[in-house]
């Protein structure tokens, strides 16, 4: 046979097996080279894997060569890249050299997009994800905000302080007859610290302090307030330290008619003005928290400024003792409870002032390498972290770095004395040891993210939200029924608080920038954003916390008005549910976030004459309730009667993007009039606020995707995919009918819809409790 016509039969052939490769009936040309099984598809799931579907079907890799790669079938293309992409390595470098020369500028050829240029695809793709993740970090602006006066003060609010800066705009009223009686000597050495100090006649100036203590009976009844009323919070002197060292030795002088030794102490060559100081505050945080006193009762008040002229017979900054230090942080302690008189700022720079000062006498670091008695290495140590602690609390509300490094502290957590066994065997913390170790393990890894000048890493965050999920609180029962008799016990309602809520506030500090860039980016269906974690946490934490504000208020009133931690948290979580529900009324959750939002603004009303946060928070509470309300009813009205066009009211300038923005600590640079304490005559009671303007909306806008949402947040928490469950398998939002059993959320009046059980607590709820 001629050789033409077997070339022309085998070209033939050929072009027939490409043919039927190309039509999927017979395997692809690398699967048979390969001798690998084709699935026949076009390209097949085999080169899909191996990335070589661009050779798929007829096309096949040269053997021996790197199947990773489409070029690696050509030996010498794969040359000239490898020469190229070192030519461009060598022209980067002599351009970076040559611009290095004349400016300190970056070469806009150097940027780093451009610099992967010369890699391969695969090491491309690598750094093409690594820019994403660092872009999603930094995509956030939340410097914060910055308040400027007319005079030039300025205050600055963090990334988690924008709760704070949202009440900081609402003026200050007093009382302007409820002041203290004491000399003019005292008041102005007061009105002087931390600067001033006795020069001469001290120990007549000490006299003159003495003879304001109160008689002995009454001194033990405000110590005893102090302990049960504070010691749930903080508590830097314990019992026997306060009787043995303080009081006691301080009513024994005075009791002794010669006072021929001048000490208080035996271990004290001379009276040690700190340690009298330190008694006064004491004094002065038992009077303020005395449940038969006014809140910031001129006998408190009268006590707080004894212990600050006290403090300042003798400098805190040159040789301060261990006393200074307890009453400088005793006094932060007042200044955050006396609301009517004091500030958060005021209370945050004192216990920063405390931080410093137990630094300075080493508290820091851990006693036992001084080889110092059990007794007084235990009571350092317990003060330290008691001042740790309240410093983070203060620096996370403000959003503002601790003075405190872990990285600095060796110190050890004292002793745990209520460490107990359970049934099951397992050892379990008492309330001082999981409330110190949080701080410690958690608190602080917080307050170190949210105020760092670089954005953090969202997995950062979803990182501390599973750790924090992951920590088991004591078992100690919580929730009490009305009828208990412990139900209405001041001090173990407020340990219930604090204990169950450790984990939910830590989630509202992380989230609540993530959340309000949820809503700002994605309106219409916030669980688009890459940010939908914290919309779901921040909204689940919001929820718990407004059910348990609104239970301890019920069983402690008098108490929980008085603790500006409580109405910070209220305030921010109903924030959280308001700004959802104006944002979104089409959202599943949003009838019975507006029962909540309604029981939590009540119990605000009802406190407002006790609590200056919780009047300061009011109009602000009020607008956004009604303006949430409304929002929900418009929807509602329009999706029962869609062909009305009924349209939701929109104001020129949308208010709530701008607090929302600065809730979340987005940076902002706010003109502000100085804000001054005036007398309640002077404030009007229904001052007109702005109203916030409800969302725009039509039914275009709910489209329910037509997949799980839950496919999309394969890796959150558990807890949260529980969550996340509760929304409609066809999308996060759907038309929500209202129920006829169900109150109108604009009213006051709210009908639940069925009874649970929360941690032994029978409540009324519009939906089971959400546990973390």
């Amino acid at each position: 046979m001629p050789a033409e016509t077997r070339r022309t039969r085998k070209a033939s052939g050929d072009d027939e097996l490409e043919l039927k490769r190309a039509r999927g009936e017979i395997s692809c040309a690398e699967c048979r080279r390969l001798k690998l099984k084709c699935d026949k598809k076009l390209p097949c799931g085999s080169c899909v894997r191996r990335g070589c579907t661009t050779i798929c079907p007829n096309g096949s890799l040269s053997a021996g060569q790197g199947t990773r790669f489409v070029l690696a079938d050509t030996e010498q293309l794969h040359r000239k890249i490898a020469e190229m992409s070192e030519r461009i390595r060598q022209l980067e470098d002599a351009l970076a050299i040559f611009q290095a020369g004349v400016s300190n500028e970056r070469h806009p050829l150097l940027r780093d997009e451009l610099l992967t240029v010369k890699f391969g695809p695969e090491v491309r793709r690598t750094v093409d994800e690594e820019n994403s993740r660092d872009q999603l970090s930094h995509s956030i602006d939340a410097l914060g905000t910055l308040t400027i006066g007319d005079h030039g003060e300025t205050k600055y609010f963090g990334r988690s302080g924008g709760s704070e800066m949202l009440l900081t705009g609402s003026p200050i009223e007093t009382d302007a007859n409820d002041s203290p009686s004491v000399s003019l000597e005292v008041a102005n050495l007061s009105a002087s610290f931390p600067f001033s100090v006795v020069e001469n006649g001290i120990d007549a100036f000490l006299d003159k302090l003495e003879s304001f203590l109160p008689p002995q009976p009454r001194a033990w009844a405000l110590c005893e307030a102090y302990l049960e009323h504070l010691g749930w919070w903080f508590r830097p002197i314990k019992r026997d330290e306060m009787v043995e060292d303080i009081l006691t030795p301080v009513y024994n002088y005075l009791k002794n008619p010669a006072k021929s030794k001048r000490t208080y102490h035996p271990s004290h060559e001379e009276r040690c003005p700190h340690l009298l100081a330190t008694l006064f505050m004491i004094l002065a945080v038992g009077a303020l928290l005395d449940l038969t006193l006014p809140p910031c009762s001129a006998e408190a008040e009268k006590y707080h400024l004894l212990g600050r002229a006290a403090l300042s017979a003798r400098s805190v900054f040159d040789s301060p003792a261990i006393e200074a230090v307890q009453a400088v942080a005793l006094m932060s302690a007042y200044h955050g409870v006396c609301s009517s008189r004091y500030t958060i700022e005021s209370a945050w720079s004192l216990i920063s002032l405390a931080s410093r000062l137990s630094q300075s006498i080493g508290l820091h670091r851990d006693s036992k390498q001084w080889k110092l008695d059990d007794k007084h290495a235990q009571r350092r140590r317990n003060l330290f972290w008691e001042i740790f602690f309240l410093e983070i609390v203060h620096c996370l509300s403000l959003g503002r770095p601790p003075t405190q490094v872990l990285a600095h502290i060796d110190c050890e957590l004292p002793a745990d004395d209520e460490q107990f066994v359970a049934e099951d065997g397992e050892v379990y913390l008492g309330y001082w040891q999981h409330k110190f170790a949080f701080c410690r393990d958690i608190y602080a890894e917080v307050v170190d993210v949210t105020s760092s000048t670089k954005s953090p890493a969202y997995a950062k965050v979803l990182d501390i939200d599973r750790r924090v999920r992951q920590m088991t609180p004591p078992p100690i029962r919580l929730y009490l029924r009305p009828d208990e008799d412990d139900y209405s016990n001041p001090a173990l309602c407020m340990k219930s608080y604090v204990l169950s809520h450790h984990r939910s506030i830590v989630m509202i500090h992380i989230h609540r920038t993530f959340f309000a860039q949820a809503l700002l980016d994605y309106p219409k269906n916030p669980l688009s954003s890459p940010f939908a974690p914290s919309f779901l946490a921040a909204n689940r934490c919001a929820s718990i916390l407004l059910r348990s504000f609104v239970h301890h208020h019920e069983r402690c009133s008098d108490l929980c008005s008085r603790s500006w931690v409580m109405w910070s948290h209220a305030f921010s979580s109903i924030m959280i549910l308001g700004t959802t529900v104006i944002r979104l009324p089409n959202a599943i959750m949003a009838p019975s976030a507006l029962m909540e939002i309604d029981v939590a603004v009540d119990v605000f009303k009802n406190c407002a004459n006790k609590s200056v946060r919780a009047r300061q928070a009011l109009p602000l509470l009020l607008r956004l309730k009604e303006k949430a309300a409304l929002a929900y009813s418009e929807f509602r009205n329009r999706n029962a009667s869609p062909t009305k066009g009924i349209q939701l009211h929109i104001s020129p300038e949308d208010q709530l993007e701008d607090e929302l923005a600065i809730f979340g600590g987005q940076t902002r640079v706010l003109p502000t009039k100085k804000i001054k304490k005036r007398p309640k005559s002077q404030v009007a009671p229904g001052a007109a606020i702005p109203a916030v303007p409800a969302p725009a909306s039509t039914p275009s806008d709910i489209v329910s995707s037509p997949r799980s949402l839950s496919d999309d947040f394969t890796d959150l928490h558990p807890s949260l995919m529980e969550y996340l469950s509760q929304l409609p398998s066809s999308g996060s939002y759907t038309v929500v009918d209202q129920p006829q059993h169900v109150a109108d959320p604009s009213s006051s009046t709210v009908t639940p819809r069925r009874t649970v059980r929360h941690d032994g607590l029978r409540e009324q709820h519009a939906v089971r409790p959400l546990l973390l």
